[in-house]
């Protein structure tokens, strides 16, 4: 068994067609594909594509998603201590490896993909020979599941525990079966909040698959740049991606919802339908409106996953002020490995004190939620 590398991955097209398959939809090989082809992972952007392949008698058996990172950016996991323990050892920290989706922070099932059963020890032992050949300064994988972050642990690959808010349907009816769930403040305050736009005569629209056409990803694209030119960020997709994103299969799994004052277009957000959950990813506004956010991330895909019997909202990385609209602290999982000899001791140390500081919030956070009988 061997371990080698790919800079692109339509050069294992059929091995994807029938071993890439995750629970999350970013997990995919168009999804992935069409970031190369619009050049939203290429030299520019600092990611790289540089898949790692196993092989077995020169049949490829496994795959793990990885790239080549010039930077940190779009990472969502933030790695900038790092960084700076390397530089002050005067060690390269860049380029080094990521294994995770391109500027996404979802949870995905799998590290190493493949419709086989594999010695998943034996391939981490190769990995990391593999990552000292090509003197790569470090590995990490971001957004995995619980069960695969304690495994790698146990390989030197240090956890790093971060939080994210996510909704959970109680098997609620419709949206008023889920406000009744919820204390009397906070019940009156979403309802105030849906009744000013309301008031405003603000209709909004859903669409899904085929109904979402070309005109519709414009939209999208002018508001996703306009939530990064206020937040003063990078915009890491550009409008190419945007308008193909519907020719690709992935269409069937996602879900625009825009805003309008009468035929006046206002602003729109995107979701993506996995197999039991609704990611949300992006948004914007065209115009300021109060509460205009709330309803077009939160409370509209509290709407559909319901009336989806979905299990789950993942609405992406941070923001506390989540709770009150009903998504609730959970956990997220990363793990590190790090090819220097002097930082790996103080780096261990310093995520178990981190992590353990994450860990004891949860309860204090939990306090916080809204609803009538707790978690």
């Amino acid at each position: 068994m061997i371990l080698e590398s790919i800079s692109s991955i339509e050069t294992i097209k059929e091995f994807c067609s029938k071993n890439f398959t995750d629970s999350s939809p970013f997990m995919d090989y168009h999804f992935f594909r069409l970031m190369e082809k619009t050049k939203c992972t290429n030299f520019n952007s600092g990611w790289l594509p540089e898949h790692i392949i196993i092989k077995d008698k020169k049949e490829i058996i496994g795959f793990i998603p990885n790239f080549k990172k010039l930077n940190s950016f779009g990472e969502y996991v933030f790695d900038q201590i790092f960084e700076n323990a390397y530089h002050q050892t005067n060690s390269e920290y860049f380029p080094k490896f990521l294994s995770a989706t391109p500027f996404t922070p979802v949870t995905r099932a799998k590290f190493v993909y493949s419709s086989k059963r594999l010695d998943n020890q034996k391939i981490l032992n190769l990995l990391i020979k593999f990552l000292k050949k090509r003197e790569i300064s470090s590995f990490h994988a971001n957004f995995i599941n619980f069960e695969t972050s304690n495994f790698l642990e146990k390989h030197d690959f240090y956890k790093r525990v971060g939080i994210q808010y996510h909704w959970k349907n109680r098997s609620f009816k419709d949206f008023n079966d889920f406000l009744n769930s919820l204390k009397s403040r906070k019940k009156k305050s979403i309802i105030k909040e849906r009744k000013s736009l309301k008031e405003r005569r603000i209709n909004f629209v859903r669409k899904q698959g085929k109904m979402i056409k070309e005109n519709d990803m414009e939209e999208l694209f002018n508001c996703y740049l306009c939530t990064i030119n206020k937040k003063w960020s990078q915009a890491y997709l550009n409008r190419d991606f945007f308008v193909k994103l519907i020719s690709t299969p992935i269409a069937r799994k996602m879900l625009i919802i825009s805003a309008y004052d009468q035929k006046k277009f206002l602003g729109s957000s995107v979701h993506f339908i996995g197999k039991d959950t609704l990611y949300g990813r992006y948004w914007g506004s065209l115009e300021e409106v109060p509460y205009l956010h709330f309803e077009l991330c939160y409370y509209q895909a509290i709407e559909f996953a319901i009336e989806e019997k979905l299990k789950k909202i993942e609405a992406g990385a941070q923001g506390e002020h989540k709770i009150s609209r009903g998504y609730t602290p959970c956990l997220t999982y990363s793990n590190h490995w790090f090819n220097n000899d002097i930082l790996r001791k103080p780096i261990k140390k310093y995520l178990e004190k981190e992590n353990k500081r994450i860990i004891d919030a949860m309860p204090f956070l939990e306090k916080y939620t809204p609803f009538t009988e707790g978690l």
